[in-house]
């Protein structure tokens, strides 16, 4: 018994030792780190061209999850941001999902065209995927690792090209879940 007292010790210190690297480099980003390690809210929603997206088929993957509205203004100014990150990691298991928070294909799909975005637009059109996040206000963007744990989040425009942002994603990436 002691002997599994002493090795739960050193695994549950290991895991703490691996945790706080991530917790700086979420907060070095300019994003909130999580304070306990908890698997991420479901997402399950269609995409523009009505096919389901689901939170739980994308273990293995770093998912950035952006809650946004066509008429948000700092929504709008972080677009073009968030597709540059998209494109510069799409060949990696990461994924940008824009989750339009209240409005309908209608309205999105214009927008993405217009805006020449290449990440899925995701429509929460009653509103029940950003109840269950907390969304208060717009932008709003929960980072969410391959094991499928949350692991930052952030309210308000982030400079998504930052050198801080590709430090902490690249470290994501590089965890043994990821594929």
């Amino acid at each position: 018994m002691r002997i599994f007292v002493i090795g739960l010790a050193f695994f549950l210190s290991t895991q703490t030792a691996i945790a706080a690297p991530v917790a700086s480099l979420v907060q070095a980003a300019g994003l909130r780190a999580v304070e306990e390690s908890r698997p991420a809210a479901d997402v399950d929603l269609p995409a523009l061209d009505g096919q389901p997206l689901r939170l739980q088929e994308q273990r293995g993957k770093v998912v950035l999850v952006n809650f946004w509205a066509t008429w948000c203004p700092p929504c709008v100014q972080e677009m073009p941001l968030l597709e540059t990150l998209y494109q510069s990691l799409r060949q990696r298991p990461f994924v940008v999902w824009a989750v339009a928070m209240k409005e309908n294909r209608d309205k999105v799909a214009p927008f993405m065209d217009k805006h020449q975005l290449g990440f899925p637009a995701l429509l929460d059109v009653e509103g029940t995927v950003s109840a269950r996040y907390g969304v208060r206000g717009l932008p709003a963007t929960y980072l969410i690792d391959c094991t499928g744990n949350l692991v930052g989040q952030v309210f308000g425009p982030q400079e998504w090209t930052s050198e801080a942002m590709r430090t902490l994603l690249t470290a994501l990436l590089s965890e043994p879940s990821c594929r």
